[in-house]
């Protein structure tokens, strides 16, 4: 199997830079420099991805994710001990312990690139029953009430995920074949939660999507927002829905041009819907894939 390209910290820091040109987003060095440098191995050994969304300018961001090899607790602890991470008190700091010393997991980090660290991901290699999930302390409520949904749509969970600068957590589903959501179910699962209604042509593309995603947070009982993933190649990705899109995929730096790889997202909430776009720009590494099951990539 070909492995990708390994690139010198400096030119992931100018890749970086390029993204944040291509999305017109905010790039401070001030707060992604320290992070870099604290996980320096992991940005050029590891498996890194880039996205951005299709928000107004003022309100879009570009974040680089990458995966740890270690335990969790190292990667939280190594933040924690360099500043880029700081506890409060939330519920959500209990319940990342709680997870982390009850099962096996894998984790990664999320950096934006005008906040520094944004968010935690535990990825479970042994998928975990949505009654056990949302019995761990400082599960939000908001997620507990939603537990015939999760249940129901993608069952099994096999990625959770707490933002700690929205204050916010994603539950993901296993991951599924493509075509075992269908475009009935999402339209059932928008109206039900009263979010925003998917257009024919998201329904025709999210026929294929491998999982679904959920955000709750701690201050509302309303799901916040529900999202739908689908893996892409260039060729396949639906660039003509927004011009981002199109720059992105594009034009978008890859530690080896030769591995290009993208994942196109919807997402939609109560009044609104965006998109989202995430190059995989580096997998040094074979992944961690929530029950060891890789998603599948649409070519045609």
């Amino acid at each position: 199997m070909r492995t990708s390209a390994v690139p010198t910290l400096d030119r992931f820091r100018q890749d970086l830079r390029e993204y944040a040109r291509l999305a017109e987003a905010r790039y401070d060095p001030s707060v992604v420099d320290p992070v870099l440098d604290t996980l320096s191995d992991l940005w050029t050994g590891s498996v890194v991805a880039v996205r951005t969304t299709t928000h107004p300018v003022p309100e879009r961001q570009v974040n680089a994710r990458v995966m740890y090899p270690g335990e969790p607790t190292e990667l939280i602890q190594t933040l924690r001990d360099a500043g880029l991470l700081t506890y409060t008190g939330h519920p959500m700091e209990q319940l990342l312990a709680e997870i982390c010393a009850a099962m096996p997991v894998r984790a990664g980090v999320d950096v934006a690139l005008d906040g520094g660290v944004e968010k935690i991901w535990l990825i479970f290699p042994e998928l975990v029953s949505v009654e056990r999930m949302l019995a761990f302390p400082g599960m939000p409520e908001s997620a507990r009430g939603h537990a015939a949904h999760l249940s129901r749509y993608g069952g099994r969970i096999g990625i959770l995920g707490v933002d700690f600068a929205a204050r916010t957590m994603n539950l993901y589903s296993q991951v599924f074949e493509a075509g075992q959501l269908t475009a009935a179910d999402i339209s059932t699962i928008l109206a039900d939660l009263d979010f925003v209604a998917a257009t024919d042509e998201e329904l025709a593309l999210l026929g294929r999507t491998f999982n679904l995603y959920r955000t709750f947070s701690w201050t509302s009982p309303r799901m916040e927002r529900i999202c739908f993933p689908l893996r892409c190649t260039a060729e396949t990705f639906p660039t003509h829905l927004d011009p981002v899109l199109a720059r992105f995929v594009d034009e978008a730096p890859f530690a080896d041009p030769e591995t290009r790889g993208f994942v196109f997202y919807t997402a939609y909430g109560a009044t609104s819907r965006y998109y989202k776009v995430q190059a995989e720009y580096l997998a040094a590494q074979r992944p961690t894939f929530p029950g060891g099951t890789e998603p599948q990539v649409t070519r045609d």
